[in-house]
């Protein structure tokens, strides 16, 4: 990954590419990197600011009701491993939000009430509005897991959600509630991540409107962790880069805390192969096929998870 680097047209690099898997810049012959940070957001002017988070910088708006940023949060919220709901794709959304008709994530299951508007929209119609509606009376009934990841806090992604709330035994209060210091302490969850999410949950404006949504939802409540543990007996072995995880080694962390196990290599014994390229003539995948075990993706393993 490169970082701090910015090479305009023209510019040259040298690169050494002996006894290396993936070539690395040597020198910047250019001296580039020299773009001037915008002190106000392109899309609605407020301020910005660079925050720093696990040795990356990320360049921000300050503005929590910018345009953008609103755009974003919905596409997140529907998108497949949170409320999962079909038929709400960005430019979908980008124009519901222009028209007015979505302001926070609860006016999302009130869409019926512009049926009119909506069905004569370009691109829309009668079938495309009935069958967003019917995704999103499916989307009504949900789990906890989903409905975290899907608010959009910073640094939570779909694994941390699933940690969270196993921590919490799945109590929305307790963790609407908790501290820092206590978050911090469950195993994958740093001071960094613990920081967002009670800020997050600090804000009066984010509780009316998890209030207002909770209103609409049914939270589907998993078996209890103390009484099953899913991947109990199960032995998995993990390759490739991992997506919903910061690192193998947490991805394996939570294989472990469901009762399996983690090998290097694969073998008769094995139950899955972990490998987002589950397509890949790899060795390892090439030797799962020969001994038909399943070659799996992160999110078909996270489906294996309760809470899913």
């Amino acid at each position: 990954i490169l970082k701090n680097l910015a090479l305009g047209v023209g510019d040259r690099i040298t690169v050494y590419k002996a006894n290396m898997i993936i070539p690395q810049i040597a020198e910047n012959l250019t001296r580039s990197g020299t773009v001037e940070i915008p002190k106000a957001c392109p899309v609605c002017g407020g301020p910005t600011s660079i925050s720093a988070a696990n040795g990356v910088e990320t360049l921000c708006c300050g503005n929590p009701d910018c345009q953008a940023k609103k755009i974003k949060s919905f596409t997140l919220f529907v998108s497949r491993d949170a409320m999962n709901i079909d038929g709400l794709s960005e430019a979908t959304l980008e124009k519901f939000i222009a028209r007015g008709f979505i302001h926070s994530f609860a006016d999302i299951f009130h869409l019926s009430d512009h049926r009119e508007e909506i069905v004569s929209m370009e691109g829309l119609g009668e079938k495309s509005y009935q069958n967003l509606i019917d995704s999103i009376n499916s989307a009504r009934n949900t789990t906890l897991p989903r409905l975290i990841y899907g608010l959009g806090i910073s640094n939570i992604g779909v694994a941390n959600a699933k940690m969270i709330c196993r921590a919490y035994d799945y109590d929305l209060d307790r963790i609407r509630h908790t501290t820092a210091e206590e978050m911090a302490q469950i195993d994958g969850i740093g001071p960094v991540i613990a920081g967002a999410f009670v800020e997050y949950f600090s804000s009066s404006k984010n509780q009316q409107a998890l209030d207002a949504l909770l209103a609409e939802l049914t939270i589907e409540r998993p078996v209890s962790d103390a009484e099953t543990k899913m991947l109990e007996g199960k032995t998995f072995v993990i390759t490739g880069s991992v997506e919903h995880f910061a690192n193998r080694n947490e991805l394996k962390a939570l294989i472990e805390e469901q009762g399996g196990k983690v090998t290097g290599s694969v073998s008769a014994r094995t139950d899955y192969l972990n490998n987002n390229d589950a397509a890949s003539g790899s060795s390892k995948n090439r030797k799962a096929r020969e001994l038909g075990i399943p070659v799996i993706t992160e999110e078909e393993f996270l489906a294996l998870l309760p809470g899913e």
